[in-house]
C-alpha cells in the first residue's frame, strides 16, 4: 500500500503495525441487540465447530418447516412427552422474542436465547448468510481483559459451563433443552461441546493491551460475578442479567477503542510538533479510562457520533504517520510500535528523532484529503462509522416493539426514550435489570460494604460520568431506592450504602 493509495481510499486497508495492535477494531461491529449478542455467544462458545452465523437463518426456516409438518428429524420422539401442538405453542408464544417495529411484517423465527439450542435457529445479526459475528467480539474483549491467553480460555470455558443445561438448572430450562434436542437435524454429539481453544484469528500474538485500565478488564471481572449467580436464580432471570452485562461490556469496549485511537494520534501529533516525549507511564495514564463519555439523562446520539469520528481521525492519522515514517526512516522505525504503553512511548521517541524530516503541513493536508475522500463516512452515514453508530445505538437502547403486551420485555438497557412520542430522543438511563447487574457487580468486587460513591466509580469504568452527590435526588437514585438496593447511612458517600440484591458471598477481585 502506497501513501497515495491510502489517501484515495483510507478505509480499505491498514498498515500492518496498526492491524496487529489493540487499536484495530475487530471484529468491526454492526447491528446487534442484547439477545443477538447472547445468542451469538452461545454459538461461538459451544457450537463453533458446526454452526456459523451465516447458517442460522436457514436453520430457522428449516425448523419452522418441521414444526409446520409436526415431524421431528429421523423419526425422533419427544424427550419430555410434550405433544406437538403444545410444543408449537411454546415456541410461538412462551419463548418468542418480540420483533422490532420495522420487522413486524416479516416472517422469521426469533426466540429468546434462554437455552443453547434456541440459538441454533434465530438471532443472527442479519437474516442473510453474510452476518458478522458478535460472539467473537465478546471473545476478543475477554482476551484483552485477561492477563494471558490461558486466562482468557479459562474464562471462555467458564462461560460454556454456565450456559450449559445441567441437572441443577430449573425444570423449565431442562424441559426446553431436551425438547429442542429432539428436533435437531444433526446428531446431538456433533453439537454443544466444551471449547478447547479460542479462535486464533481473534487473538493477536502481540496483544498486550491488558496492561491498560480498560473496560475490558472491568467486564472480565464482572462477567465472573454474573456467572456465579446462575445457581441462585431461575434460568430466565440469570440470562437477563448475563445479557445486560454483555451489552454494556461490548459497548464500553467499542467506545474505549474509539477514544484511544483519538488519544494516540493526538499524542503523536504533539511530539511531532515539538512536545515532550511521553514515558510508558504517561501513555498508560492517558489511554486508560479516566473519565466518562456521557452523563445520566444526556442525549446519546451526538456522543456516539463524536466517538465514531474520533476513531476515524485516529485510525486515519496513525496509519498515515506509519506510512510517512516508512518513507522517511524505515530502518530505525520500531517493528511493533502499538502493542503496549512501552512500545507506544518508544514510537513517540522515534517520532521525536525524525520530526525535522516529518512535514506536519503535508501530513495535515494528507489527513484532510483522507477524511474528505468520502464525506458520508465522517458524517456517520456510511462505512465503519455508520456501523459503530448502529451497534452502540441498538445494543444499548431499550428494545422497541409494536407487539401487544411486550413493551416492558427489555429491562437490561442503558439508553431509554425521553418521552413516549415516536421521535423522542434517546438518553442515558439504566433499566431495572441493568441497575441490578451493576449493583451486584460493584458489591461483589471487594469484601465489605460498598457505597454509592463506589458504584459511581464502577460505572465510570464503563464510560458513565456520575457524581455521588447527585445520585440521591436523581431518577437513578429513586430507582436504587425503589429496587431496595441502598440504605441510608450518614457515614457513606452520598449518604447511601449499597445492598447486594442477591446477598452473594463476596470474594473480592484484588482491586
Amino acid at each position: 500500500m502506497t501513501l497515495d493509495e491510502f489517501i484515495a481510499n483510507p478505509w480499505a486497508s491498514l498498515h500492518n503495525a496498526y492491524r496487529d495492535s489493540f487499536l484495530h477494531m475487530r471484529p468491526a461491529p454492526e447491528f446487534a441487540s442484547g439477545e443477538v449478542l447472547l445468542a451469538s455467544l452461545y454459538r461461538n462458545v459451544g457450537f463453533s465447530e458446526n454452526i456459523s452465523e451465516g447458517k442460522v437463518p436457514a436453520n430457522g426456516r428449516n425448523f419452522l418447516k418441521l414444526l409446520e409438518k409436526k415431524t421431528r428429524p429421523d423419526d425422533k420422539i419427544s424427550a419430555t412427552g410434550i405433544e406437538d401442538d403444545t410444543w408449537i405453542k411454546i415456541v410461538a408464544k412462551s419463548i418468542t422474542s418480540p420483533k422490532q417495529p420495522n420487522q413486524s411484517s416479516k416472517r422469521f423465527l426469533q426466540l429468546c436465547p434462554v437455552v443453547p439450542d434456541a440459538a441454533l435457529y434465530s438471532l443472527s445479526a442479519r437474516l442473510s448468510s453474510n452476518s458478522w459475528n458478535p460472539g467473537s467480539l465478546i471473545a476478543r474483549i475477554l482476551c484483552m481483559g485477561n492477563e494471558s491467553e490461558q486466562d482468557a480460555l479459562v474464562a471462555w470455558q467458564q462461560i460454556f459451563d454456565s450456559l450449559s443445561i445441567k441437572d441443577t438448572d430449573d425444570v423449565w430450562a431442562r424441559l426446553l433443552q431436551q425438547e429442542f434436542e429432539s428436533w435437531r437435524a444433526v446428531a446431538a454429539e456433533c453439537y454443544w461441546k466444551k471449547p478447547g481453544k479460542i479462535d486464533p484469528k481473534i487473538i493477536s500474538p502481540d496483544l498486550e493491551s491488558n496492561c491498560f485500565d480498560s473496560p475490558a478488564k472491568r467486564f472480565s471481572i464482572d462477567l465472573k460475578h454474573i456467572l456465579e449467580l446462575k445457581g441462585m436464580l431461575t434460568r430466565r432471570q440469570w440470562v437477563s442479567l448475563l445479557e445486560s452485562i454483555l451489552r454494556i461490556g461490548s459497548a464500553a469496549h467499542i467506545m474505549w477503542i474509539c477514544k484511544v485511537n483519538g488519544e494516540c494520534v493526538k499524542l503523536f501529533e504533539e511530539v511531532l510538533e515539538g512536545g515532550t516525549v511521553p514515558t510508558a507511564d504517561d501513555v498508560y495514564s492517558r489511554l486508560s479510562i479516566n473519565s466518562g463519555y456521557w452523563c445520566l439523562g444526556q442525549p446519546s446520539n451526538n456522543t456516539i457520533k463524536e466517538l465514531a469520528r474520533e476513531f476515524l481521525y485516529g485510525r486515519a492519522g496513525i496509519n498515515l504517520m506509519l506510512l510517512r515514517c516508512m518513507d522517511i526512516d524505515p530502518v530505525h522505525m520500531p517493528s511493533k510500535p502499538l502493542i503496549n504503553p512501552a512500545s507506544i512511548a518508544k514510537f513517540a521517541e522515534y517520532l521525536a528523532l525524525v520530526r525535522a524530516k516529518f512535514s506536519m503541513n503535508n501530513y495535515k493536508e494528507n489527513l484532510t484529503d483522507a477524511m474528505q475522500s468520502d464525506p458520508r463516512v465522517p458524517s456517520c452515514k456510511r462505512g465503519i462509522s455508520s456501523n459503530i453508530l448502529e451497534f452502540l445505538s441498538h445494543v444499548l437502547r431499550q428494545r422497541q416493539t409494536n407487539e401487544s403486551g411486550m413493551d416492558s420485555y427489555d429491562q437490561g438497557y442503558y439508553l431509554k426514550k425521553r418521552g413516549s412520542y415516536k421521535r423522542a430522543p434517546w438518553v442515558v438511563g439504566l433499566g431495572p435489570v441493568a441497575i441490578l447487574t451493576m449493583v451486584h457487580c460493584c458489591a461483589s468486587s471487594v469484601n465489605g460494604p460498598r457505597t454509592v460513591e463506589d458504584l459511581c466509580l464502577h460505572l465510570g469504568k464503563y464510560g458513565f460520568e456520575i457524581k455521588a452527590q447527585d445520585v440521591p435526588s436523581s431518577e437513578f437514585g429513586k430507582s436504587l431506592r425503589g429496587l431496595g438496593l441502598v440504605i441510608d447511612s450518614p457515614d457513606a458517600e452520598g449518604g447511601m450504602v449499597l445492598v447486594n440484591p442477591f446477598h452473594h458471598s463476596n470474594r473480592g477481585d484484588g482491586e
